[in-house]
């Protein structure tokens, strides 16, 4: 199945078992599974990820291809599984694409996450610098965030299902410190 997996820059982790050294390309491979005990650890949805390797902190991140024995954890969408390759390199932007894309995908199951320089919630959000995070989902979600922010917003239905949604850095045309809505598929300034 396909995941995603942070680590430091120099592609290891610490969860586990102590440091472990992963190989961009190359299968990797355990004995066992078990949650938060032993295996190789990855989650299915991207934003799981930033609870053990926040943004801005010297970490990377992966599209990963979690396979042979696989447990998950039950709490969250951590995967522990005895085989993993690391596919391939994400930015924290394309990683809170992805998060969106899931959420998209999966509307029904868990979505809010608070973690260190993330926030993803209901109705409003706000992104605080450089490879941070700050998405909105509702019926009339809006982000505000400093310069080099990665916002979103993800516009729902009354029935919970989204039915729009964007995600953009601000810089450019995108100011900072400025509230924004969708609003017919526009990105548009807002009252706070």
């Amino acid at each position: 199945m396909i995941a995603y997996k942070g680590c430091w820059e120099d592609l290891t982790c610490t969860f586990g078992k102590g440091k472990y050294q992963y190989f961009k390309g190359r299968k990797i491979k355990e004995e066992s599974s078990k949650c938060a005990a032993r295996g190789l650890h990855c989650a299915e949805y991207p934003f799981d990820c930033f609870h053990w390797y926040p943004p801005g902190k010297g970490c990377c991140y992966f599209e990963v291809e979690a396979a042979g024995s696989l447990d998950e954890c039950g709490w969250d969408t951590q995967i522990s599984c005895t085989e993993m390759t690391l596919l391939r390199q994400l930015t924290v932007f394309q990683m809170a694409a992805r998060g969106m894309m899931y959420m998209v995908e999966y509307p029904k199951r868990a979505w809010e996450c608070q973690a260190e320089g993330v926030s993803v919630t209901r109705d409003r959000a706000q992104g605080h610098g450089p490879d941070t995070i700050g998405i909105a989902r509702g019926e009339r979600p809006k982000v505000k965030g400093a310069e080099g922010s990665i916002l979103g917003l993800l516009c729902e239905d009354s029935d919970g299902n989204i039915i729009d949604a964007k995600v953009f850095q601000v810089k450019g045309r995108i100011k900072p410190d400025t509230w924004y809505r969708l609003e017919g598929r526009v990105l548009k300034e807002t009252e706070g």
